[in-house]
């Protein structure tokens, strides 16, 4: 038999005393289920935190985006800081406070191309995790927000034109409140002959740059008239040389089809660039205005998908619009 030596006898000794191994196993035991409890406590409460952090991230980011083009971020970042300020006490702006201690939380914001974003870090304190030496967690949200480009102001340049159809297209916008469109610009096709497939003249009114002001709807519109004359007029062909004579008639007195970028039922008439738009969309400001560059329209009246007729560049500057930011993150 192995003969134990003293201090292993005195281990097994306090193993074999029962007396006291509730009170040796609580102090062993109680700090870890303090630690334990005292985590999910502590981490209901960083989880409120984090969630109202993100509500003032997520108004930060939309005020500022709200006014922010990609140009501007200035403006648009004194926008998003004042909502901050406005929300809360003792923030600090990472890039304006370095070096001075946390007050209450810290935020940021950046840009990139035309997307403004909002970071925000706030240290929540502990209570019984204290216990372990973790006296704050930290916890961290970030929002994005982007605006659409809206056309501001736009030229329409008139290229070329053909067919044997009178055309005219119009740039119509919607003011808030107002029940009509208004009618801020033109562009005519007046057919002269149906040689070689209708050949005629065209305009733009007015010519240059168009001021479209405040709206809520842009739009574009062909009104096609299918006898080669505009509306009050009756064409008469001799010779294949077109000539418009005015009428009375009814027949004469409205146009045969119209066509506009905003009805989905009409929308593959129009060529951006030369790819047709799908059928069954609303044509976007921003894709097909030419708020990126300038763009090349062309129309087809409904004679042949394969031959276009009308033919122009739009060119638009264009600003952020507000009333459609959206948060992207």
């Amino acid at each position: 038999m192995i003969k134990r030596t003293r201090l292993l006898q005195s281990f097994f000794n306090l193993a074999a005393d029962k007396s006291g191994n509730f009170a040796l196993m609580t102090a062993l035991i109680l700090p870890v289920v303090l630690v334990a409890g005292g985590s999910a406590v502590d981490y209901t409460v960083a989880v409120s935190e984090k969630s109202k952090l993100q509500e003032i991230a997520d108004g930060a980011v939309l005020a500022g985006g709200g006014v922010f083009d990609g140009t501007n971020f200035s403006t648009a970042k004194a926008m998003a800081k004042d909502f901050i300020e406005a929300s809360s006490t003792g923030a600090l702006d990472e890039d304006a406070s370095k070096g001075e201690k946390l007050a209450v939380f810290r935020y940021k914001i950046s840009a990139v191309d035309k997307t403004l974003t909002v970071t925000m870090t706030k240290p929540v304190p502990t209570s019984l995790m204290k216990i372990a030496s973790i006296d704050s967690v930290d916890v961290s949200v970030i929002a994005s927000a982007l605006s659409p480009m809206k056309p501001e102001k736009i030229t329409f340049t008139p290229t070329k034109a053909q067919g044997w159809y009178y055309k005219k297209i119009s740039i119509l916008v919607l003011r808030k409140g107002a029940s009509a469109e208004e009618v801020v610009g033109t562009v005519t096709y007046q057919p002269t002959t149906q040689a070689n497939g209708g050949q005629g003249t065209y305009v733009a009114k007015p010519a240059g740059v168009i001021d479209l002001g405040k709206y809520t709807n842009l739009a574009l519109r062909m009104d096609i008239k299918n006898d080669g004359c505009d509306v009050g007029y009756k064409a008469t062909v001799k010779n294949s040389t077109v000539t418009c004579n005015k009428s009375t008639k009814t027949a004469d007195q409205s146009f045969n089809s119209v066509l506009r970028t905003d009805d989905p039922a009409t929308s593959n008439h129009l060529f951006v660039d030369g790819k047709q738009v799908p059928l069954g969309v609303k044509a976007s400001l921003e894709k097909y205005f030419g708020c990126t560059k300038t763009q090349e329209h062309a129309w087809e009246d409904g004679g042949g998908w394969d031959r276009q007729d009308f033919f122009y560049t739009v060119t638009a500057t264009c600003g952020a619009d507000g009333s459609y930011v959206r948060l992207t993150k």
